[in-house]
């Protein structure tokens, strides 16, 4: 393969990342002010993150469930870092925060759940969707690449 043809095989790896991750964005953003409006004076900053991340994985889900999960835990990375500093995107994909409120551990799983249907929606709506997220499985199939491309 030619020093040509990889730098644009990688800077296509890299615009198809965020080329998914912009499907994705709209919804994950509603999700991070619907969750600010409802709960931020009820449950704390780290399980609001964590809703948030349970959302960003349901919603990606159905796109990249049968995929490379380094490829679906890099855009799930990305997407909660568009709204959350990176170390609260550690702590939020990382870390399940002990529930100050019993109804918690089922809100996280829900919360998923409304993701996933979301994606599945997502997917069923955007025509260039299959395009779009098989050029990143290409990018993980590379040797040496093991590096998250979202920071």
């Amino acid at each position: 393969m030619s020093g040509n043809h990889l730098m644009r095989h990688v800077k296509s790896s890299t615009d198809d990342l965020l080329a998914e991750i912009e499907i994705f964005a709209p919804k994950a953003e509603a999700a991070w002010a619907a969750l600010q409006r409802q709960y931020t004076s009820r449950i704390t900053e780290a399980e609001i993150d964590h809703l948030f991340a349970c959302f960003v994985l349901g919603l990606t889900s159905p796109a990249y469930a049968e995929r490379e999960p380094a490829l679906h835990f890099d855009v799930c990375r990305a997407l909660a870092a568009v709204k959350l500093p990176p170390e609260r995107v550690h702590a939020a994909l990382y870390t399940v925060p002990e529930p100050t409120q019993p109804w918690l551990a089922s809100a996280y799983a829900l919360i998923e759940s409304q993701g996933a249907k979301m994606g599945r929606a997502l997917q069923e709506t955007t025509s260039n969707f299959e395009d779009l997220t098989a050029g990143a499985d290409a990018a993980t199939e590379r040797p040496g690449n093991h590096e998250g491309n979202a920071k």
